[in-house]
């Protein structure tokens, strides 16, 4: 699957297959689907669709919703932000596609190191594995992926995710963030997989994010 990346760094990559590499020598792989597929037929493993990770911390959540959480306005009276001016971005997000069963089988994360590159920091088979390949191939996505119009820069696709209130989407991101769209991936707090703008989701997010204790251990 090909997908335009922002400047996709070779180091991403390599961090990743390095680390399942060591990982595989070592200790080798705790979830189930990706143990079973690289003893069976490590060569039908690829790495695709590389993308962005963007964070919505609970803090930055709790700051737009203002003094003792009052999110008292309309989203259309409230001036919220672009969300790209409050979203942290982070590293790069690889789904593991297993040629085999033609399908994505997990995902690896590749953070950022103090020395300014890349380590693997995650495998996991969790629900967003297959449910970004679903939002991937919903027709508006593949519409903006494919366009060429918005003055010769394509959009980027990320995983937006707000962790401390479970929510995770596909994040389209334009040049012009009014175009900018969002797939919620479950149905939590938006319908999945049908397109909300970015201020409808950030309204969203932050009614959601009242109801978090301040103590709360997923705070982030």
């Amino acid at each position: 699957m090909t997908i335009p990346a922002a400047d996709l760094p070779d180091d991403a990559r390599d961090a990743v297959l390095a680390g399942m590499a060591r990982r595989a020598r070592t200790r080798g792989f705790a979830t189930p689907k990706l143990s079973f597929a690289h003893r069976n037929h490590p060569e039908d493993l690829e790495l695709c669709a590389p993308h962005r990770m963007a964070l919505l911390p609970l803090s930055v959540l709790r700051r737009l919703a203002g003094p003792g959480g009052c999110v008292a306005k309309a989203p259309a009276e409230m001036e919220l932000p672009a969300l790209s001016s409050v979203a942290t971005i982070l590293g790069w997000r690889f789904l593991i596609y297993d040629k085999n069963l033609l399908e994505p089988i997990a995902a690896a994360h590749a953070v950022f190191t103090d020395q300014g590159g890349y380590r693997l920091a995650e495998l996991n088979e969790g629900p967003y594995v297959a449910s970004f390949l679903k939002a991937l191939q919903a027709p508006a996505v593949r519409r903006a992926i494919s366009s060429d119009t918005d003055d010769d820069k394509p959009c980027e696709p990320l995983l937006l995710l707000a962790p401390a209130i479970c929510f995770a989407g596909l994040w389209i991101r334009h040049q012009d963030s009014r175009k900018d769209f969002i797939l919620p991936m479950d149905s939590s707090h938006l319908r999945a997989f049908h397109n909300v703008d970015a201020a409808q989701v950030l309204d969203a997010l932050l009614h959601a994010s009242i109801a978090i204790p301040s103590d709360s251990a997923s705070a982030g």
